[in-house]
């Protein structure tokens, strides 16, 4: 009986894969933040960079417009948080237009009893 118990404590098999797991969402919630608060900055540099190169089509040329993935809110100290309570939808996050038609939400989906 002892040594069954000592085997059973000894037994590290999942060990790994749980703590790949969490590696991972900790990455996902990093890579969130990042994209929430960095999102439109680099979206601008991409578009101005692209506004600027040479040789394009004129229609190419056009503006990018933005939209944001995740709502945030700043208080009064500048401090950047991420806005849970209001969460919007894809297609006035993103802005564009037609996409809440392709785009399954939470909202959407009716639960019958």
């Amino acid at each position: 009986m002892l040594t069954k118990l000592r085997n059973v404590l000894r037994n590290k098999k999942g060990q790994s894969l749980v703590e790949y797991g969490i590696i991972i969402g900790g990455v996902a919630l990093v890579t969130l933040a990042a994209v929430a608060i960095l999102g439109h900055k680099t979206n601008d540099l991409v578009a101005s960079v692209a506004a600027a190169l040479p040789g394009a089509h004129a229609d190419d040329q056009g503006p990018i417009a933005s939209g944001k993935l995740v709502n945030t809110t700043t208080d009064d100290n500048g401090v950047i948080y991420l806005d849970a309570s209001n969460p919007g939808s894809i297609g006035s996050n993103v802005g564009i237009p037609g996409i809440e038609n392709l785009v399954v939400e939470g909202g959407d989906l009716s639960v019958t009893p």
